[in-house]
């Protein structure tokens, strides 16, 4: 019991475990399942102008935030460099005036996100500029839409600012968000600056990056917003569900507030939010800072308002990225930039196009990729063909371009137009078009394909044979991008290491929706254009190409999925349903075979495929997927722990979409495996608290044991020898009890709510609907039901989830074992070493005994709490704790080796109890430490002003107490068949239920409910003070209690 504890065989076997779980956790998650990182760099010369003029006279955060403006060398409105007070850093230069701002566009505001810069914004910036300089007059021909207007950057510069840590950041965030709003409409109010054609702007656009887009959405609830200033908000890698950290109360409960806000705002059609859009944009799994599943938005904002979407899916970019890359991947800002561009209306005061135009554009360029070639879906082009080189086909399943019939002419290097002229089908066979083309369709483009009809038969005379004048629709097709896939692919837009930016058109319309026209032609516009592709045009039945597989977690588990000839025949479009594929826990690798094709059968591409999930707007590309050894990476996000999960279109699970050559006949064949250790991963980011909460269960558990054989026989156990028998005996017990309820909860999820609500309605149907009674007991029955679904079934330990995943919470249970011991052996060594190194025994005069020590622990403790109360938060103060105590431990440890006998067993007793509360404290650092960070930030840069919430006397004051206390002798007293005692374990019974039941869910309760404990531990040692004993003899003289104590 005296000696120096060190880590036994359970112990260094647990601890094992741990570390190399937890290794392989870790490097699962950095190096498989990993989307390829494909991004191409943004290249500007960037210009960021400080404005001055926006200082304390318009808002009281002046000296810790600021506004900048972002001018690029392509933009060619008036320059700044003459008007520039003085320049204070690379490409950041100071205007003092507002009015040599001179803003002329419309106003979009980016926000960044925790510890991110202001100028993040560059690449967005940027490309914007050059897509309405240099690409709209190059592809429009000059032309410009109505309205169409330059943008100008604004951005708010938050000093980094660490806003994930702390809740009460977000909210002076958003207040300033909204006085910088205020303050950059009123620069358009400047007759300078305005252009008297054009309404004033009412509004800004806003992007926000990470938690910039949670400040986004909170400034509509803060009192200095202005109705109607944001209608539009982008918002990129933010994580909207969840906050990244859920350590601080304060930012979970800004979280619901938010929630309940944007909820009740879009009930009304003359709601708070009712011409507000919002679109939320995820990097995927390269995104390892926020997780991407809580970036959905489908559950709070309307499909007419809003969607989530994946990089990996946005046209033309088809990439994922990382939390930073995000806003500087070439791809994806071209994708945001062109979104804005298009959706802004200098004609309206909101300076934005109405909600329905505004979600058509954002749908567009962020989902679907739809192109509008020629423009008006219902203009009408008439094709005389005698003036024309023009070929009628024969009727074919399949015909391809360059045409390989035999009978067909074709001048390859011709510079006049050819049209070829193909029958559409009207036999039953077939019911779908399918086209794909090599190349980009439309008036620049050599090729393009028309829905053409007979013109000639409205002429008085019989309709020939063959049509002589055709009447053509030109955007009847819907045309989407896909990234090329040829033999040199290697990623979508990527063939080696180079950048190609090569992409195919694809063409897929029902029959039936194509009624009352005959021909599909295509019109080949010569050499002139300079672009060598291909067209394939087939005709197909499409139920014999789409698959639906049913399928079970332990059976891919075993045997995987094995389809030899996929799809029944050769089609150029197929598609796999697995609907049983819906956890974003489990990764998969697909193999996809297939035997070239040579010769006269050789492929114009080669196949390739896109996996799409139904939770979110998450599609994933592939190219030249066949015969790669290594295979497919299979994994998509959209179920997160305690929250329903939601499903678009009704659809379940995962489908995957396959394009091959069909001139070639061989068939695909696919082997689909569940990747074991790329699924090891997924529960990082997933499950990140977990193992902090269940670590505190494993020091709860070990001080419940201590304090009942303390309570029991005196002698307060080591702590590391507790948990060594409690490894032996108890904790391989609770890992099956965790398993157990974790079954449970998953099979009641599924089923017994249910149930359950089916029972108490039904019971209670006799009283009688209409009457009093009966309205009160279906109430009640209704209350109850939806009590135990909202708690107990979605927040209790992991979440709802599916029971193959029972195992989760007793692995993560050893493992937090494990982790304790870990910390354990080591604050055990430092206080140790520092025992051997700087202690000495006290003497006698300094008797922990003291009563003169009394006087000083009191003024200490008053000194440490008025600090608290004026100048350092509380957070510093528990921290500074935590050394002090573990300073305290290896003196109690020096003492306890240096006490007499008759004293010994008090001493060691004391030391073994500080160690335990040094544990219990350490792990409770992490709930201290990020408002901590905070503020040390605020004091770098000048800024003094603290949070009222971050000076709470009684939120630190029993820590303080208590180690102060403990520092000069102090010892929870033996309380043996006590009440007294009773409760002591009881608190930590109640504690250990908590953190298992809802630990994981509200994991910042952890720092409540020890303060709670440490407030019982207090009151106990007072109580058997000679305060509290008088106090006690005055208050219950005649009790049994009393007479004991005597």
């Amino acid at each position: 019991m005296t000696s120096s504890f060190g880590c036994s065989g359970p112990m260094f076997t647990l601890l094992l475990f741990a570390f190399v779980l937890l290794g392989c956790v870790i490097h699962s998650s950095f190096t498989h399942q990993l989307d390829p990182k494909g991004c191409m760099m943004t290249h500007m010369q960037p210009s960021f102008f400080r404005i001055l003029d926006f200082d304390k006279s318009r808002t009281r955060f002046a000296d810790k935030y600021g506004l900048l403006l972002y001018r690029d060398e392509y933009d060619n409105r008036l320059s700044l460099d003459s008007m520039i007070e003085k320049q204070i850093g690379s490409f950041e230069w100071t205007v003092k005036k507002s009015a040599q701002i001179k803003p002329i566009g419309i106003p979009v505001l980016f926000i960044p996100g925790n510890a991110g810069s202001a100028k993040q914004v560059r690449s967005l910036a940027k490309e914007a500029s050059r897509y309405y300089y240099e690409t709209i007059p190059w592809e429009r021909d000059g032309i410009r839409e109505p309205g169409s207007k330059a943008l100008d950057f604004f951005t708010v510069d938050f000093n980094e600012e660490f806003s994930a840590f702390h809740g009460h950041l977000l909210l002076d965030q958003a207040r300033y968000v909204n006085e910088a709003i205020a303050y950059i409409l009123s620069l358009y109010g400047d007759k300078s600056n305005h252009n008297p054609a054009s309404p004033r702007p009412h509004s800004v656009l806003l992007v926000g990056h990470s938690m910039g887009g949670i400040v986004a959405r909170s400034i509509f609830m803060m009192n200095n917003y202005a109705i109607g200033s944001v209608n539009t908000i982008l918002t990129v890698a933010t994580p909207h569900m969840i906050p990244p950290i859920a350590l601080d109360y304060e930012i979970t409960s800004i979280y619901d507030r938010i929630e309940a806000f944007w909820k009740q705002g879009y009930q009304s059609p003359h709601g708070a939010l009712a011409n507000v859009s919002l679109v939320s944009i995820m990097g995927g799994n390269l995104d390892i800072t926020v997780n991407s599943d809580a970036g959905n938005i489908h559950h709070i904002v309307p499909q007419s308002h809003g969607f989530s979407v994946f990089t990996s899916s946005i046209p033309h970019a088809w990439v994922g990225c990382d939390h930073l890359s995000i806003l500087w991947c070439n791809q994806v800002v071209i994708a945001m930039a062109k979104s804005v561009v298009d959706f802004v209306d200098s004609r309206t005061a909101d300076q934005v196009k109405p909600l329905g135009m505004r979600m058509k554009v954002l749908r567009n360029r962020l989902l679907t990729g739809l192109e509008d070639h020629i423009g008006d879906s219902h203009k009408i082009e008439t094709i005389h063909l005698f003036n024309t080189s023009h070929t009628f086909l024969e009727p074919s399943r399949i015909w391809t371009f360059p045409p390989t019939e035999a009978n067909v002419a074709y001048d390859l290097h011709s510079f006049d137009p050819q049209y070829f002229i193909l029958p559409i089908p009207t036999y039953s066979e077939v019911d779908t078009l399918t086209v794909m083309i090599g190349h980009k369709l439309g008036l620049k483009s050599r090729l393009n394909v028309l829905l053409c009809k007979d013109a000639s038969a409205s002429s008085e005379h019989a309709p020939p044979q063959l049509p002589s004048t055709l009447s053509c629709r030109t955007n009847g097709l819907p045309i989407v991008p896909l990234p090329a896939s040829t033999e040199a692919s290697t990623l979508p837009l990527i063939a080696g290491e180079h950048f190609t930016g090569q992409e195919f058109r694809f063409i897929s319309k029902q029959l039936k929706d194509m009624a009352g026209y005959q021909y599909l032609v295509v019109i080949d516009r010569g050499i002139e254009y300079w672009e060598h592709g291909f067209m394939i045009a087939e005709f197909k039945k499409e139920a014999d190409t789409k698959n639906t597989v049913q399928t079970t977690t332990i059976g891919l588990l075993r045997n995987g999925l094995q389809i030899d000839r996929f799809p029944k025949k050769a089609s150029m479009s197929s598609s796999l349903r697995l609907p049983n594929l819906d956890t974003s826990l489990l990764a998969y690798n697909l193999k996809v075979d297939r035997p070239g094709c040579h010769g006269s059968t050789s492929s114009r591409f080669v196949p390739m495929m896109k996996q799409s999930s139904w939770a979110m707007h998450e599609d994933k590309y592939a190219v030249n997927i066949a015969n790669k050894q290594s295979g497919i990476d299979i994994n998509f996000h959209g179920d997160l722990p305690y929250f329903d999960k939601v499903q678009l279109d009704g659809n379940q699970g995962l489908e995957l979409q396959f394009w091959m050559d069909p001139t070639c006949p061989e068939l695909l064949s696919l082997n689909l495996q569940i990747d074991k250790y790329g699924s090891l991963g997924k529960v990082v980011i997933r499950y990140r608290m977990v193992v902090l909460v269940f670590t505190f269960l494993v020091i709860l558990l070990t001080l419940r044991a201590q304090f009942k054989s303390y309570n029991a026989n005196g002698s307060f156990i080591h702590f590391g020898v507790m948990l060594t028998q409690l490894i032996r005996t108890t904790f391989w017990k609770f890992s099956i009890l965790l398993g157990v309820l974790s079954a449970l909860q998953s099979f009641k999820s599924r089923t017994t709510v249910h149930i359950l609500e089916a029972e108490l309605l039904g019971n209670f149907a006799h009283s009688g609907t209409g009457s009093n009674l009966g309205k009160v007991m279906e109430q009640m029955a209704e209350s109850a039901t939806s009590w135990l679904s909202s708690v107990w079934f979605e927040d209790a330990l992991l979440g709802g989830q599916d029971a193959f995943f029972w195992f989760l919470a007793p692995v993560f249970f050893l493992v937090a074992v494990g982790i304790v011991v870990f910390v354990w052996v080591l604050l055990n060594s430092i206080v140790n070493i520092i025992s051997r190194l700087t202690m000495r025994p006290r003497s006698s005069s300094t008797s922990i005994n003291e009563s003169h020590g009394t006087q000083r622990r009191v003024l200490q403790v008053l000194v440490i709490l008025v600090l608290v109360a004026v100048a350092v938060p509380y957070q510093f103060v528990f921290a500074a704790t935590v050394l002090a105590l573990v300073v305290s431990c290896a003196r109690a440890l020096v003492q306890a080796k240096a006490a007499p006998a008759a004293s010994s067993l008090t001493a060691w007793n004391r030391f073994h109890f500080m160690m335990s509360i040094l544990v219990m404290f350490f792990f409770l650092l992490p709930f201290f430490v990020p408002a901590l960070m905070v503020w040390i930030r605020n004091v770098a840069i000048g800024w003094y002003e603290s949070f009222g919430s971050d000076h709470r006397v009684d939120a630190i004051g029993p820590f303080v107490v208590l180690v102060e206390g403990l520092s000069y002798g102090a010892m929870v007293p033996w309380t043996p068949k006590k009440s007294a005692a009773k409760v002591t374990v009881a608190l930590l019974d109640a504690m250990v239920v908590y953190l298992l039941l809802f630990g994981v869910r509200y994991s910042w309760q952890i720092y409540y409910l020890t303060k709670l404990w440490i407030s019982w531990l207090l009151i106990l040692q007072w109580m058997y003070t000679a305060t509290g004993r008088a106090l006690k003899e005055r208050i219950l003289p005649n009790t049994q209690l009393h007479r004991k104590q005597e």
